[in-house]
């Protein structure tokens, strides 16, 4: 994502200011959750989230003391999902480096997780909407509701593409689509356009997040971050799993799956079975889809630098590797 910033240099600026605001805005009298917010905001991310408030609000009347708050406070939200997200798979690395809760234990995580909520919201408080606070405060709402929905669901081989979907739905994609809309309110742009950069949104989310969950199966592990099959071991049956279990492929996956403990061995053959499935290949053409619907959204918008920003950061969601 830094080669976007390079493209584009109508947004170096804007990214800068808001990793400087990351750091002097998300302080703690705790060392310890001090530390472990420093280390969280260092550790980089593609801040694509952000990059897309800048992009969207400057469609319109860009306030930078209102814009740069609230792309932050976006990320601050991200990074705190990022945490719990860590605590419950029990993950040992995040973004190529130790995570916060097996870095710091599992009680500093939930503290810091729940810090960087009640910060996000602090930040933007006085400076947006009501209207603004209430769609974010949903959004996190529903966020959470996803999270417990595969939390809930964990070793269910009975899962549809249908209900992964509207899992990922808000669990990752309501967070991009609040990215859009909030920029796109937040700078003044008709109801037309800030109705069709959110499902922009949406359709972005959904195929990052798609593509995430294919990196269990085929990413590299040094660059991921995690052991290739933690989905598997932890029991999140995403879309290529769940595609492979409606397939001739199902009965050897279950086979394995319906074992007390699996050993590394054993996830490496059900990741083998998903694959000769077609269950990537299915995930990737369904990423593809989202990512060309989310396009069409942007027909509603003149050629500028800002649109060819944004076609990149959808594209750039089939190509992640982290």
């Amino acid at each position: 994502m830094l080669i976007l910033f390079d493209k584009y240099a109508f947004v170096k600026d804007d990214m800068k200011k808001i990793d400087d605001f990351l750091l002097s805005n998300i302080k703690t009298s705790s060392p310890t959750i001090k530390k472990a917010v420093e280390d969280l905001v260092l550790s980089g991310g593609k801040r694509v989230r952000p990059l897309l408030v800048i992009a969207i609000a400057r469609l319109g009347e860009y306030n930078e003391d209102k814009i740069i708050p609230i792309a932050a406070s976006i990320e601050i939200m991200h990074m705190a999902t990022l945490v719990h997200d860590d605590i419950i798979d029990d993950s040992k690395m995040r973004r190529g480096r130790e995570s916060v809760q097996s870095k710091y234990g599992k009680e500093t995580a939930v503290f810091t997780g729940d810090f960087l909520f009640s910060q996000a919201f602090n930040v933007i408080a006085d400076i947006i909407s009501k209207e603004n606070l209430k769609l974010i405060a949903k959004g996190v709402k529903a966020i959470c509701e996803g999270e417990i929905e595969q939390f809930d669901n964990r070793y269910n081989l009975d899962i549809s593409v249908l209900r992964y979907l509207k899992r990922i739905y808000r669990k990752t994609a309501l967070l991009f689509a609040i990215s859009c809309e909030s920029g796109a309110t937040q700078a003044g742009l008709s109801k037309e356009l800030t109705r069709a950069m959110r499902r922009f949104g949406l359709n972005v989310g959904m195929a990052f997040q798609i593509a995430d969950d294919i990196l269990d199966y085929e990413g590299v592990e040094k660059i991921v971050g995690k052991p290739l099959g933690s989905d598997v071991l932890n029991g999140i049956y995403t879309l290529p799993m769940i595609y492979a279990l409606g397939t001739s492929h199902k009965k050897a996956i279950e086979d394995v799956l319906l074992k007390d403990k699996l050993s590394k061995k054993d996830v490496n053959r059900v990741v083998k079975e998903v694959k000769l499935s077609g269950g990537i290949d299915f995930a990737k053409d369904l990423a593809l889809k989202y990512v060309k619907k989310a396009i069409k959204f942007l027909d509603i918008i003149p050629d500028c630098e800002q649109k060819d920003l944004m076609i990149d950061i959808a594209n750039d969601a089939l190509k992640r590797n982290y």
